[in-house]
């Protein structure tokens, strides 16, 4: 899932409830009826960046809720769910475009978020000086979280 935030000049402030002692182990190890762990991680931009972080829960439904309570941000939106994996956060360079990615390992979801928003982010307006297509801006990993095992 992408996400466009607002934060033109904004104060970047990052909230990351998510510890050892937060979401992750509040349901450690909790499998699903299917056997697997399950994983969200939000973000909200408007007036700064938070992110929520929830794995190791026993499906998707109760991941998100903790990842949207621990975000803390009416503005908070899941940008990726991921089972016995992954998930990650890639942000572009200017902060104003973030996008959700998911893997079997940390370097596959990161990988995946990164690549993920360098093809849906926008092209700059404005072609380089003897170049014929603008290149994107570069694109960085802000969060990565996986469940046990993975």
């Amino acid at each position: 899932m992408a996400f466009s935030g607002k934060l033109a000049l904004t104060m970047f402030a990052s909230v990351i409830v998510a510890t050892s002692a937060g979401a992750g182990s509040a349901h450690a190890m909790e499998r699903g009826p299917d056997g697997s762990l399950y994983g969200s991680l939000a973000l909200g931009t408007d007036g700064g960046t938070f992110y929520g972080a929830a794995w190791n829960y026993p499906d998707w439904n109760s991941s998100d809720a903790d990842a949207l309570g621990q975000c803390g941000h009416q503005g908070c939106d899941v940008l990726a769910q991921f089972r016995d994996g992954c998930g990650a956060i890639a942000e572009s360079a200017d902060h104003q475009y973030y996008h959700g990615g998911t893997g079997r390992s940390r370097y596959e979801a990161e990988q995946d978020a990164m690549n993920r928003l360098t093809n849906w982010m926008p092209a700059p307006a404005t072609p380089m000086f003897g170049s014929s297509a603008p290149p994107k801006q570069s694109v960085h990993v802000r969060y990565t979280q996986c469940t046990d095992g993975a």
